[in-house]
């Protein structure tokens, strides 16, 4: 994060450690029980004494729903709920000197979420937001100098499952191999060929076959929707929207074996951002719905036909097949809120790990060299 000049002669930056979590287009992304590290700094061009009397670490979650114009005047919505705020004091003094010859001061901290399942980080949506913020204070006497804020990138637990067999639809035109899905991952299905009843494996019988279908070309059109519902406000619609989508011409002569019954066709590639299903949030809930159509043409003709789009319900996941999440694992609004509890209900700030028993830096004296071994 770029540092956030002062009037004072400080900056104020806020930055996350690499090694923690995983990574979602290079962005740093945590779930429930993640750890992640990171540091407050303060610099200047030289060194001086920071007029400070406390710096503190503020992390907050909270979810809102944006106002919505359910007709012309009328607006809904305006809700924040906040899912948890905490805080930590990184230093609290007199004043903050640098060490002799320093021009910066590193604060580190050490957070560690609970193993509760929140709604997914989710920006930009037409309905809805939920954000998880870190806010780096200077403070005195009560009255803040400087701030800078960080997003973090959450995601939720969301199990996934291998289908035993394909799905079978539209009189077997259509298998699907999955339902269930994680961001990446490609859906994949195996087409029936339009023409497979004109095909023969005698000479005659293929030749007429050809010339009796080369005139029709079938287009395979397939569209993944997102599918939210905003259950915190009264008379709001739906909202389907196109994630991805793709079309093919059905290639009949090239790079596909004409007795073939059928072919595997890669339909959509999901978007490795794309937000999870969740179902558990009482402010709004995601879903997926694939829908494939085929549609048949007559080149040079000047009919069309288009049959009913085939639909398919998709879970979009974040664990892998086989991968379970905690059974400790607590939803967060259905949470019973019990005072001797709920440290483990909110995230937490830990004390920075000491490294005291690791093994000593290695020094080249203790072991001989690799050719003063090869050499004896």
């Amino acid at each position: 994060m770029l540092a956030k000049p002062s009037q004072s002669g400080y900056s104020l930056t806020l930055e996350l450690l690499p090694e923690f979590g995983w990574s979602i287009r290079g962005e740093p992304t945590y779930g429930p029980g993640s750890v992640f590290q990171g540091f407050v700094k303060i610099s200047s061009q030289q060194r001086q004494i920071v007029d400070a009397d406390s710096i503190q670490l503020r992390f907050q979650g909270v979810e809102s729903v944006h106002p919505i114009e359910i007709s012309p005047g009328v607006l809904r919505g305006r809700r924040h709920q906040s899912l948890f705020a905490v805080k930590h004091v990184l230093w609290k003094g007199q004043c903050l000197d640098p060490s002799s010859g320093e021009t910066s001061v590193a604060l580190p901290f050490t957070i560690q979420m609970p193993v509760v399942q929140y709604p997914p980080s989710i920006d930009e949506h037409e309905y809805y937001q939920c954000t998880f913020k870190l806010i780096a204070i200077v403070e005195k006497a009560g009255r803040t100098l400087q701030s800078i804020e960080k997003k973090i990138s959450y995601r939720p637990f969301i199990e996934t499952c291998v289908l035993k067999r394909p799905i079978d639809a539209f009189s077997g035109q259509i298998k699907l191999h999955g339902l269930e899905y994680v961001p990446g991952d490609m859906i994949t299905a195996t087409i029936k060929r339009s023409d497979v009843r004109h095909r023969s494996t005698s000479t005659s019988s293929s030749s007429s076959a050809s010339s009796s279908t080369s005139s029709i070309k079938r287009i395979i059109t397939a569209k993944l929707y997102q599918i939210s519902m905003l259950h915190a406000v009264d008379d709001v619609p739906k909202l389907a929207k196109v994630i991805v989508s793709k079309s093919w011409d059905e290639d009949r002569d090239a790079d596909q074996d004409a007795f073939d019954e059928s072919y595997k066709l890669d339909l959509l590639h999901i978007p490795s951002d794309i937000i999870p299903s969740y179902s558990y949030s009482s402010i709004m809930t995601v879903s997926y719905q694939l829908k494939v159509w085929f549609k048949q043409k007559k080149l040079g003709g000047l009919w069309t036909t288009t049959g009913q789009a085939i639909e398919f319900p998709l879970t979009i996941g974040t664990l892998g097949y086989g991968v379970r999440a905690p059974t400790q694992l607590q939803i967060y609004s259905t949470m019973v809120q019990q005072q001797e509890d709920q440290s483990e209900q909110i995230p937490r700030f830990m004390r920075a790990v000491e490294y005291s028993d690791s093994l000593p830096a290695y020094e080249g004296t203790r072991l001989p060299t690799y050719h003063d071994t090869i050499s004896s």
